[in-house]
């Protein structure tokens, strides 16, 4: 089995630092989860991806929108449920000597939803 690389889009790498930082200087989040329930949730999945680069569940192509493909170029999209009901998404890129992980991003499920275009029940 090869060794899964995690990197991140630079937006998302972002938005990853600025949750370490709220955590680390204990910082409370206004709504749930709080901010080191999400890092730990981003991490555990993080470490599965490695183990299993598809450890996600494939988004089914009807519902990636064309903005989202134009800005990931890609059309092959994996969710990973996080805790309170967020979703980390990523990409799978490189071959069999290299596989690479790329961590897109990582939003609420209304967020989500609205990216994705699931309608609220």
């Amino acid at each position: 089995m090869n060794d899964v690389e995690v990197i991140f889009d630079k937006n998302a790498y972002l938005e990853y630092k600025k949750l370490q930082l709220f955590v680390n200087s204990q910082k409370k989040s206004k709504t749930q989860p709080s901010y080191k329930q999400l890092l730990d949730s981003v991490n555990h999945a993080i470490t599965n991806i490695q183990i299993n680069h598809n450890y996600g569940d494939l988004i089914p192509k009807k519902y990636i929108s064309i903005s989202t493909k134009t800005k990931y170029n890609t059309d092959k999209v994996y969710r990973v449920p996080l805790v309170g009901y967020w979703r980390l998404l990523y990409t799978i890129v490189g071959d069999d000597a290299k596989i690479i992980a790329f961590i897109l991003e990582f939003m609420d499920h209304k967020k989500y939803n609205k990216v994705f275009g699931y309608k609220d029940k």
